[in-house]
């Protein structure tokens, strides 16, 4: 009898679609085993093929550095092509770009203005923003770099979740050199709070810090290392600013970071071990 595994499908295209189909299930299946790999015997039953189909597909990924076998184990684990297809990834990927359908939906959703922000030189600096429709929304204006006058960074939602990202040596330098520094009110056991409740949470708030009438939430975007890479951020006026309101925000805003995150190659393992690391 036959093996159904590896027996000719009528036509060659349907033949060479379920080649690619099984060699990525293997593939993801051994991706979500973690750094131990999978033997062959669980890496079958995982992706549901007969161990003949397996090995043979195992093999030709392998000559192509897809996966490889750590002794003595023999577990099959990914090989160092995807080191090298992740860079390519990586070197080729516009935040912006990438961001855009995102940030469109979170601003759908809601219905507020949404932004994208990067730390430049310690300012906070809008990659892309979508002003709600709402009559009454937050507009931000471009960042004010050469002033005393410039806004301070954890003043607002989106600054806090990338200030809090800086190392300790970072944040003192922009403490005493940064243009905004003479607009710090906050003493250093405040910042060290600050910080810790933003990395402890996940998330970032401003009521009121920025601007009277401009509240926000961000929460960090990473990137395939763990590493935060920009945030995101709902802006809205005060008046808007119910206890319902405002969790549903947190809420769209925490969805919508995962969502590009996830698409800029984040793992939620990846994002938990960053986070215990700090």
């Amino acid at each position: 009898m036959d093996d159904p595994d590896t027996q000719s499908t009528p036509q060659a295209a349907r033949s060479s679609i379920q080649v690619i189909d099984r060699s990525v299930a293997m593939l993801r299946a051994i991706a979500q085993a973690g750094p131990g790999g999978l033997a062959l015997k669980s890496l079958t039953a995982s992706a549901g093929l007969r161990p003949s189909t397996a090995r043979t597909l195992l093999s030709a990924l392998a000559t192509h550095g897809l996966v490889r076998q750590r002794d003595p184990e023999r577990h099959y684990l990914l090989g160092p092509t995807f080191f090298e297809l992740n860079r390519a990834y990586v070197e080729q990927t516009d935040l912006a770009s990438v961001a855009t359908p995102v940030l469109r939906e979170l601003w759908e959703k809601t219905d507020e203005t949404v932004h994208l922000s990067v730390l430049k030189d310690g300012h906070r600096v809008d990659l892309a923003v979508l002003v709600s429709r709402q009559l009454l929304n937050i507009n931000p204006t471009v960042a004010r770099f050469d002033t005393a006058t410039a806004t301070v960074p954890f003043h607002t939602a989106a600054g806090k979740v990338l200030f809090a990202e800086l190392d300790d040596a970072r944040r003192d330098h922009l403490l005493t050199s940064a243009p905004w520094r003479s607009n710090v009110s906050e003493s250093k056991a405040q910042l060290a709070a600050l910080v810790s409740a933003v990395r402890q949470q996940g998330f970032a708030t401003n009521v009121e810090e920025e601007a009277a009438g401009v509240c926000g939430v961000a929460a960090p975007v990473r990137d395939h290392s763990g590493a935060v890479v920009a945030a995101l951020c709902i802006g809205y006026p005060s008046v808007r600013s119910t206890p319902a309101h405002q969790e549903a925000m947190r809420s769209a805003v925490l969805d919508a970071a995962d969502t590009l995150s996830a698409l800029l190659g984040a793992r939620t393992d990846t994002v938990q071990q960053g986070e215990e690391e700090r």
